[in-house]
């Protein structure tokens, strides 16, 4: 009698266990994966030095053009600052100046008379005239200190009005006192005169 051995298989596929090994192949293309993503952000931050070094070179140039026009200013200024020329000129014109003021100060403090002329005096004797009345002598002293007048009148009440308008100018003669006045009756051509004299007191 023959023995046989025979061997069943109990074990189907389905209840097998799975062994999920990572084959070559897919580590080999997670590698790359990594690898490619490494190298973006390597050319990034390349990328990104670049560009700094780019701002920093330009920044750089700047500062040495602003350093370069301070230095030469500097030295513009102390040339200027030990030049004598300039230094004798400056001190020449401030002498200048303090004597201008020194003039100034004396002229305002000092009596020197009448420094703006006649003409103002002139014109209110100007305006004042009138037909009737001349004038054949003047006297001015200073400034419309001492005022004396000469002259002829057809009439005598033509002095008071001839002295109100004198008083209505525009130069001292407004504001001084006819404190003299003297009248002489001459016969003349024409007629009778009043020959007069007016003075300030």
């Amino acid at each position: 009698m023959q023995s046989g051995v025979q061997q069943i298989n109990l074990y189907l596929p389905e209840l097998r266990p799975r062994r999920d090994l990572v084959t070559a192949a897919r580590f080999v293309q997670v590698i790359a994966v990594m690898i490619a993503v490494m190298m973006l952000f390597g050319t990034f931050n390349l990328w990104q030095r670049s560009a700094v070094r780019s701002d920093l070179a330009e920044v750089q140039a700047l500062v040495a053009v602003q350093t370069a026009r301070t230095e030469q200013v500097e030295r513009d200024v102390a040339a200027r600052a030990t030049d004598q020329i300039l230094v004798s000129e400056m001190n020449a014109r401030e002498q200048r100046i303090a004597q201008s003021r020194e003039l100034y100060d004396f002229m305002n403090t000092s009596n020197l008379g009448n420094l703006n002329g006649f003409s103002a005096h002139l014109m209110d004797f100007s305006r004042a005239s009138f037909p009737g009345l001349w004038i054949t002598a003047l006297t001015i002293s200073g400034n419309a200190h001492a005022v004396s007048l000469r002259g002829n009148a057809q009439e005598a009440a033509m002095l008071p009005d001839y002295v109100s308008r004198l008083a209505a100018g525009q130069s001292e003669i407004r504001n001084k006192r006819f404190g003299r006045l003297s009248t002489t009756l001459a016969s003349a051509e024409s007629g009778t005169l009043y020959q007069f004299v007016l003075e300030t007191n």
